[in-house]
């Protein structure tokens, strides 16, 4: 068996896990980052980078990835059509996340980091306040098993984390995760290439579909959902809608997967343990988009990491702090957002879908869900068509 010992390992070199590795380097830390593939990738994304928040970013996107440009969003629910394109806040980058996450990891590894590809988490051992003390992962290439022995262990394993598996932290609940199935496509022939559109609906009950354009001929088409019964079906349901614009097109990349919708666990860090990315449920309502709030509270995991090198105790109130002040107000009304879709699913109200239109396309905003709550069904449907056909 190989030993290792490191002041921080990284389970997970996704953008969140990287930025947290790449945040542990810059303080000359000794960084260690496993990860079952051999290259890290997300196949559930739609790939895009919202315009907006790239200012809030710990390093710069080269431009390379910025090339493509969606001036804005347009919704869909049987005869409303919303196009929202007034400001940055509706317009994003489509990525190639094949080549944007190794960019991410490459960032930490010019650091310092040292990259353990095609080396899987397996089990490790901790106390009764959570401190953990060893980690046994494999190499699946030669089966050989690794002992790692870190001071402060950074989860970036995903929605359904064995790291939290292993603690016994991984929370049971229903509606907790959104399944999508999506495809990238080529050779479409698209209505408007330089829009995102977003259709609601039966198919994608809870969430959406979506055609996300990354070019005048190629786009991210799938639908989210709150349950992954009958999915298959569904998705040919949502293709029948577009069949026009998808008519002689090649399916070439499945990007379907999964997605967090409710907090994985009760707490981002344990003991010794911090949890970021999909795995923290660090994304943003309703899109839940993951890319840049994982980036940049992996970098703040990072920081968190290097500060309480010395002061363990202090880790899960120094992260939970630089949090707060860097996306608090953004999470907060993503939370809100995410547990208002989910009722409306849960309770299957006739109203849901005019409820997803208008929270998606922010024609509903934070009062307006909190006054829905005392409205009852019909009156909740008539409040928010009026708010749908309004210029605001």
């Amino acid at each position: 068996m190989k030993d290792i010992e490191c002041d921080i390992l990284v389970v997970g070199a996704g953008p969140a896990g990287s930025s947290a590795a790449w945040a542990s380097a810059k303080e000359d830390l000794d960084v260690v980052i496993i990860e079952k593939k051999e290259m890290p990738t997300k196949d559930a994304c739609a790939e895009t980078l919202s315009k907006a928040f790239l200012e809030y970013l710990p390093f710069k996107i080269p431009d390379r990835f910025l090339k493509w440009e969606l001036n804005g969003l347009k919704f869909y629910y049987n005869d409303f059509i919303i196009t929202r394109d007034e400001d940055i806040w509706w317009k994003s980058h489509p990525l190639n996340r094949n080549e944007f996450d190794p960019f991410v990891l490459d960032l930490a590894i010019n650091e310092g980091a040292t990259f353990s590809p095609l080396t899987e988490f397996i089990d490790l051992r901790y106390d009764n306040n959570f401190m953990v003390d060893k980690i046994i992962a494999q190499n699946t290439e030669n089966n050989e098993s690794i002992r790692i022995k870190p001071k402060i262990l950074i989860a970036a394993d995903g929605v359904e984390s064995n790291v939290l598996k292993s603690i016994g932290k991984l929370k049971k609940q229903q509606t907790s995760i959104g399944y999508i199935k999506s495809y990238e496509f080529h050779d479409l022939s698209l209505d408007d290439f330089q829009y995102g559109h977003v259709f609601f609906g039966e198919f994608a009950d809870g969430a959406y579909g979506y055609i996300f354009p990354k070019s005048e001929t190629s786009a991210n088409i799938g639908i989210a959902t709150l349950s992954n019964k009958n999915i298959d079906a569904k998705f040919d349901d949502f293709l029948k809608i577009i069949k026009n614009q998808i008519h002689g097109s090649k399916m070439v990349i499945d990007r379907s997967g999964e997605a967090p919708v409710k907090n994985p666990s009760e707490k981002i860090s344990y003991g010794n343990i911090m949890f970021v990315g999909d795995t923290a449920n660090q994304n943003l309502k309703p899109f839940v988009e993951g890319v840049i709030p994982g980036i940049i509270c992996g970098s703040l995991a990072g920081k968190s990491a290097a500060i309480c090198m010395n002061c363990i105790s202090k880790i899960e109130s120094t992260y939970k702090k630089l949090i707060k002040e860097k996306m608090g107000e953004f999470f907060i009304e993503s939370n809100e957002i995410g547990n208002a879709l989910v009722t409306a699913y849960e309770n299957k109200a006739k109203e849901r879908f005019f409820l997803e239109l208008g929270i998606f396309s922010d024609k509903l905003n934070y009062k307006d869900l909190k006054k829905l709550k005392k409205l009852k069904e019909k009156e909740a449907e008539s409040y928010i068509k009026k708010k749908l056909s309004s210029d605001s």
